[in-house]
């Protein structure tokens, strides 16, 4: 979802510009997504549902094309980035647990969509992983507590539950 200029072989790379080798011309913010109930078994959205103005209705649209049990894997700007917010294009903010709203059992009364939730991923800042994640592992909860900018983005692996 949303490949831009990095095309993934043996994948089908879709996005809402026309780009080189890539598979399917593809808005995901206003619309269903042009393929059938259950075809993926892998999903990859790297930079995009921030682009994108219902994360509901994307999870929904996510979660129908997916497999049972097909895995689902997020990247996102995180919501204490300045990268989240300087591009005006961003519609959306996300913390560590934003997906816990579609994982079964846990707060998911507000979509069908349902996913496990089996991995996140904090992607640190240069000098926040090198000088305090590393050295002082102890001080990181304090340090993403009290202070913008440690934290760059945030990695998920949701796993489709049907």
């Amino acid at each position: 979802m949303g490949c831009g200029k990095k095309i993934f072989p043996d994948y089908i790379n879709a996005d809402c510009i026309h780009i080189p080798k890539m598979s399917v011309y593809c808005d995901f913010s206003f619309k269903n997504f042009p393929f059938k109930d259950n075809s993926f078994s892998n999903i990859i959205a790297l930079n995009i549902l921030e682009h994108l103005p219902d994360t509901v209705k994307v999870m929904e649209e996510i979660w129908r094309i997916s497999k049972p049990g097909a895995e689902v894997f997020i990247k996102v700007p995180h919501y204490k980035s300045s990268n989240a917010f300087k591009d005006p294009t961003h519609k959306s903010y996300f913390t560590e647990d934003s997906f816990e709203y579609f994982d079964k059992g846990k707060i998911s009364w507000y979509s069908k969509a349902q996913f496990k939730v089996v991995k996140v991923n904090k992607i640190y800042q240069y000098h926040i992983d090198r000088y305090v994640r590393r050295i002082f592992p102890r001080l990181l909860r304090f340090v993403e507590k009290f202070f913008d900018n440690t934290i760059e983005s945030i990695e998920f692996k949701l796993v489709a539950v049907k």
